[in-house]
């Protein structure tokens, strides 16, 4: 039996920590208190971040890391938004009625698409992996659902939008399984890009915690996801460009997330 190190605690203690967030995410929609259930989304969307960090500055990446930090994404990126949304809205009069097998269908492929991209990409390392996601990540997309309740709910943007969170999640779940590219925030060669994004991962870390400006949180969730999937859309994988007879001296390929 392999000698366990103490350095592997302090990744998957974020990871356990992000875990029981997304548990009790669920547990605080469940009793109807939103606000609190959707911060601890977002608090589980830091820590999915710093065990990361953490097992890449100790060193202690391990295949069982890797399965733990999966359990845990299911349940704070799957498990805990559509808690979110199936208990705000099932006793809703827009969803309560006859609509509300459609709300059901909503959170059902919703959990099933998170679920699936996590296997997926457990099983599967397409080429560039550390360069761009294929499909839009877990993590993203519950950082977006949870700012976006926020912002509504601070009157921010229209009460009303809410309403719509069923919509959400069924684009969400086509958007995770699809083959949509994002690159990953990295460090460029452009110091004002890496400042730029170095400044705004420091300000979700300061105001998610404290529980402010949810709105600068889905501006920086939306600014990512637009600008990226637009990049990639002008800039195609190394194979697209091979066919095509374009070279390019530093190409981003295709990749999982």
């Amino acid at each position: 039996m392999p000698r366990f190190h103490p350095k592997y605690l302090v990744p998957n203690a974020f990871t356990a920590l992000s875990m029981l967030f997304g548990l009790w995410s669920a547990a605080e929609s469940a009793r109807g208190h939103f606000t609190l259930a959707a911060w601890m989304i977002l608090w589980g969307v830091l820590l999915d971040k710093l065990d990361g960090s953490a097992a890449r500055l100790l060193k202690a990446s391990s295949a069982f890391g890797v399965q733990y930090d999966s359990f845990a994404d299911f349940v704070v990126f799957g498990v805990a938004p559509a808690a979110l949304a199936w208990f705000k809205l099932c006793d809703s009069p827009q969803w309560a009625g006859a609509l509300q097998p459609v709300l059901i269908a909503a959170v059902a492929l919703y959990v099933v698409a998170v679920s699936g991209r996590l296997a997926r990409f457990n099983i599967s390392s397409p080429p560039g992996g550390d360069l761009v996601f294929y499909g839009i990540p877990t993590t993203l997309v519950g950082a977006a659902l949870a700012s976006l309740y926020l912002t509504c709910e601070r009157g921010s943007l229209p009460v009303s939008l809410i309403d719509g969170f069923p919509i959400y999640l069924i684009v969400s779940a086509v958007a995770m399984v699809s083959s949509v590219r994002l690159p990953k925030l990295k460090l460029r060669k452009s110091k004002a890009m890496n400042v730029f994004q170095i400044g705004n991962v420091a300000a979700a870390y300061v105001l998610a915690p404290m529980r402010l400006w949810p709105e600068l949180l889905l501006a920086q969730a939306a600014v990512y996801l637009v600008g990226g999937v637009s990049w990639a859309l002008l800039h195609p994988p190394v194979e697209a460009r091979a066919e095509s007879g374009v070279n390019d001296e530093e190409p981003m390929t295709s990749a999982a997330g």
